[in-house]
């Protein structure tokens, strides 16, 4: 084995040098010129690009055609003639070739052919050329520019699991002249030329693109994290606001509930353009600024008491290689420029009055400048492209030397190892979907933190603006604070505002993802789903972390294989299918949760606070066996990097007889972490649980007794939003998780657990006797919902938890009869209210249950109570059978089952495919009514039958598919001729 540190060099027969180095058994670095001599690229000798400094172990074998080297994992064979080569796989799959021999050399450049295979998904090559994700076809230049060529990064990963970085900063081009099809044959070429330069790239070899992103941001550089407060929402103000427009505006946020978190100023903060050595000054006709940091009156002061952070906007045109040089160990070739201060030299006073963050507009960046000679030697053909990644690299480092914290640098245009150093913007005011490829095509280059500009007045470009790695409102000229919309529109804002805020642990999680693995925070279709070829050029919806799929403007989403949940409606959908997507009225757009999904959220905040948060709510979506974890750290250092952080582990296993979540206790620790945390579980089921246990213990069901006493007690199940919540304090002890089982069916051993168990104020199970009337009377009103859903399971659940609660807490059970009477009088009752007769509810041989003489024990007396449930359920689906229609038969399966929810026509002509003029007609035909009154007709029946049943008239309203009380009671007043607080309860 060899571990030379110049790699393996050699000459080829045809002439040229080249030098293989492998630099991990998956990433072989290979270079060609025609001198044999190999000075290093700026790109590493400036640290940007992470060279190990040792090479991994590997063999070479040699005969007079080939030379082979290999590791492990890999295999280069070369042609020892003329530098063409084959790279394969660990097992000698071949994944990559050349088409034609390379070449590099002083007068001509350098350039190099891959083949490309039929059917090869190519992606990469950063913000450049948004015509879409997937690259075939495309030709790129590798050169700063405007708009659509803001950060080209030489990078490109194929479906056949090999990538290649280009490891230059000289101007060049890649054109990937591939199409699609069966992968079988040669069926183009990727072509990579550059006029001046020497050849120089990394190759990589895994085994799907998230693999890869990881191997090439091991050498690139990871995403490091922002500080957290930058995950929040940013504003930057008009150009031509004063300090006290900018607080007002700051304050517009508060009073509105709106969260924010950054307000950044544009560039006309300055009273004048800066001097010749870049130095930049207040205008102090228009903002107090407080040199002392004594003065509570200055604007930057009273913004941080308030919980916001100072961004300025400042462009910079410095020669900044001097200083480069310095850092790395050289001298610059100007010797008077070696002299000069470091540019960042020039912003520390800013960061002393108080300014938290820089935004760098592109302007000077993209602009050639073909004159100029840079103190480091380099020409502008081989500085353009690096120079925006050295300023976001000594930014960075000259704000961490000042303060000791991360910064936030807000950059528009970029290059390779960018993602280390800098946040980036996406497209220009007025774009949409162009934007939105762009942040992909980032992400799918490495780059973790990229944001798109909000469009305001649009419910989709909220929608799409929030939904990513961070977030910004720039007003620029215009009025685009959210306070200036209108009504509807600005609580669409604040909706968005506030669930992106409630995301914070999930997106900073994501972002730690990204700092271990490269995989980005916004994630386009392919990264999460690569065998799936519906997704090989989806650029109109991505993955938002690891469960949430969001769609932006489109009226179509792809929902890959599996169960999906749609976030604002509860709506379940299975995969793989393309759906026609409605945006409900709430809404600005698709958000779907992957089945499975463990989503931390904290309570509504007005700021980030950066210590962590002590109570977080977790939103669980059962589906078979699922993990996720929390990463937490102190949200404003680099401490992280040494391992200051703090892991929670939740798992949750799922069947169709229960549910278990285990949250294990916090691992590991960090400077302001919270004491002992403590969970408030929100569980997404569509049936209610049996029964449930925490920590072993069964826990009791909430009654409104108990949530008078105490609002965190016991659990509660939320029929309408298909949910279970509960409260549990974190783990005492590290390998003792937090344990909350749900049962969904009474078993045996269930049954023998059930006795003697009653809830405390505090949830737990103390005294026999506190409330079991209140409880036995809950679970009767439940047993009636759940006869109206005509949903066997949850008809089962229900009586179980009915008869139980009525059971003594003893060891005997002797009035198990009267259980019975009063078990047969309930679903009487209910037939009764739909009309039916004991033959039509029983059948004929039911039809008098007492006079079973088998009944003996309460087993069987319960065995008889669900076999007449059984046969009223039939009853009410043989009404349904009734309607000849199939389509309206469903339709009205639906409505009985949903009626808690919004229903309307135009929705069950979509789900229909039927005009919804014929449906109307074909419905009024068949039942007799108007859809909208026969969803009133049965509104009311419901409503009644639960008021009977003693339930509340807010709680009647809500199960009958009423949002407003007063509302209910108007229209039940005016349906019944009475008003529902007068309807007395019919005892059972």
């Amino acid at each position: 084995m060899n571990r030379h540190m110049s790699g393996f060099p050699f000459r080829l027969g045809l002439g040229g040098w080249m030098c293989v180095s492998p630099v991990n058994p998956h990433t072989f670095r290979v270079r060609l010129n025609d001198t044999g001599v190999f000075p290093e690229q700026a790109l590493i000798r400036y640290g940007i690009v992470r060279q190990p400094e040792e090479l991994c172990p590997f063999s070479t074998e040699q005969n007079n055609a080939i030379i082979a080297i290999r590791t492990d994992q890999a295999e280069l064979l070369i042609d020892r003639q003329n530098g063409q080569f084959r790279w394969n796989a660990g097992n000698g799959r071949e994944i990559v070739r050349t088409a034609t021999v390379p070449r590099s050399d002083r007068s001509g450049g350098f350039g190099i052919c891959l083949a490309a295979m039929s059917g090869e998904a190519l992606y990469g090559l950063g913000d450049v050329a948004p015509d879409g994700i997937e690259r075939s076809g495309q030709k790129v230049e590798m050169w700063v520019a405007g708009t659509h060529f803001h950060s080209p990064i030489p990078f490109v990963m194929s479906s056949r699991g090999w990538a290649i970085m280009m490891n230059t900063t000289w101007k060049h081009s890649i054109h990937i002249n591939s199409v699609g099809g069966r992968e079988s044959e040669d069926n183009g070429h990727i072509d990579i030329e550059g006029p001046e330069g020497e050849l120089d790239f990394y190759l990589f070899q895994g085994n799907d693109y998230a693999e890869l992103l990881n191997r090439y941001t091991a050498i690139a550089g990871r995403p490091r994290l922002l500080p957290i407060w930058a995950y929040g929402l940013h504003y930057f103000c008009s150009v031509e606001s004063g300090g006290r427009q900018i607080v007002e505006d700051a304050l517009k946020f508060r009073q509105e509930g709106i969260p924010c978190d950054l307000i950044g100023l544009s560039d006309g903060w300055m009273a004048e353009e800066p001097d010749e050595a870049g130095n930049r000054q207040w205008d102090f006709r228009r903002f107090v600024i407080s040199s002392s940091r004594q003065e509570p009156t200055a604007f930057i002061d009273t913004l941080h008491r308030h919980g916001f952070k100072l961004s300025l906007m400042l462009s910079c045109d410095y020669d900044l290689t001097a200083h480069e040089e310095t850092n790395a160990g050289c001298e610059p070739q100007d010797a008077e420029a070696g002299a000069a201060k470091a540019w960042f030299d020039q912003l520390r006073t800013f960061v002393d009055e108080g300014v938290d963050a820089f935004k760098i507009p592109s302007a000077n960046q993209t602009a050639p400048h073909p004159e100029r000679s840079w103190a480091n030697g380099m020409t502008d053909n081989e500085m353009h492209n690096l120079y925006p990644v050295v300023l976001g690299k000594q930014m960075q480092e000259g704000y961490v030397r000042q303060t000791g914290k991360r910064p936030m640098i807000h950059t528009v245009v970029g290059y390779t190892g960018m993602q280390q150093y800098t946040a980036t913007e996406c497209g220009k005011y007025g774009q949409r979907t162009t934007a939105v490829i762009s942040a992909l095509n980032s992400g799918l280059s490495g780059h973790a933190h990229t944001a798109i500009h909000m469009h305001v007045e649009e419910p989709e470009g909220i929608h799409a603006s929030f939904l990513m790695p961070w977030a910004q409102n720039n007003s620029g000229r215009h009025f685009r604070h959210p306070c200036f919309l209108e009504e509807k529109q600005r609580a669409l804002f604040r909706l968005y505002a506030r669930l992106r805020y409630r995301l914070l642990p999930y997106l900073y999680s994501a972002a730690h993802t990204a700092a271990n693995t490269g995989m980005p925070i916004a994630r386009a279709m392919p990264l999460s789903f690569p065998d799936d070829e519906q997704c090989r050029n989806l650029f109109t919806q991505y993955m938002l972390g690891d469960h949430l799929l969001v769609g932006v403007f489109t009226e179509n989403v792809y929902l890959p294989k599996g169960c999906w949940i749609d976030y604002w409606t509860g709506d379940r959908y299975e995969g793989p299918a393309t759906i026609a997507y409605r945006v409900p009225e709430q809404a600005g757009g698709p958000l779907f949760v992957r089945a499975g999904a463990i989503i931390p959220m904290r309570p509504d905040m007005e700021y980030i606070e950066p210590s962590g948060a002590e109570r977080l709510i977790l939103h669980v979506y059962p589906d078979g066996p699922s993990e996720s974890a929390i990463y937490e750290d102190d949200g404003i250092t680099f401490r992280y990097e040494e391992g200051s952080i703090a892991e929670t582990r939740i798992r949750c296993e799922a069947d169709e007889t229960r549910i278990v979540v285990r949250i294990w206790r916090r691992r590991g620790t960090y400077e302001g972490m919270t004491g002992r945390r403590s969970y408030e579980v929100v569980v997404h089921t569509e049936n209610k649980p049996a029964f449930l246990r925490l920590n072993g213990q069964r826990y009791a069901e909430q009654t409104p007794a108990t949530a008078r006493r105490n609002p965190e007690s016991g659990w509660k199940y939320d029929r309408l939003a298909g949910t279970i919540r509960l409260y549990a304090e974190e783990a005492a002890e590290a390998d003792e998780p937090v344990l909350i089982e749900l049962s969904l069916r009474f078993t045996e051993q269930d049954e023998q657990k059930q006795h003697g168990v009653k809830p405390d104020p505090s949830g737990a199970y103390s005294s026999p006797d506190a409330v079991a009337q209140e409880t036995h009377h809950d679970s009767a009103e439940w047993l009636h919902i759940a006869l109206d859903t005509c949903v066997q399971a949850e008809v089962e659940a229900a009586l179980n938890v009915w008869w139980n609660s009525g059971k003594p807490n003893g060891s005997s059970d002797d009035n198990w009869r009267v259980r019975l009477l009063d078990g047969c009088l309930l679903l009487l009752r209910h037939a009764e209210r739909r009309g039916w007769s004991l033959g039509d509810a029983f059948g004929a041989d039911l039809a008098n249950p007492l006079s079973h003489t088998d009944t003996q024990t309460a087993e069987q007396a319960l065995a008889l109570l669900t076999k007449l449930a059984g046969e009223v359920l039939a009853a009410a689906k043989k009404s349904i059978e009734s309607v000849r229609h199939p389509i309206l038969r469903e339709i009205v399966a639906q409505v009985k089952k949903e009626l808690h929810k919004k229903l309307s026509l135009q929705e069950f002509a979509d789900r229909t495919g039927l005009h919804p003029v014929y449906l109307s007609r074909l419905f009024k035909r068949e039942i007799g009514l108007p859809f909208s009154d026969y969803v009133l007709q049965q509104r009311m029946l419901r409503a009644k039958a639960l008021l009977e049943a003693g339930m509340r008239v807010y709680e009647a309203a809500s199960y009958s598919g009423f949002q407003d009380a007063s509302h209910f009671s108007r229209v039940y007043s005016q349906y019944w001729g009475l008003a529902p607080v007068r309807v007395r309860r019919k005892e059972t």
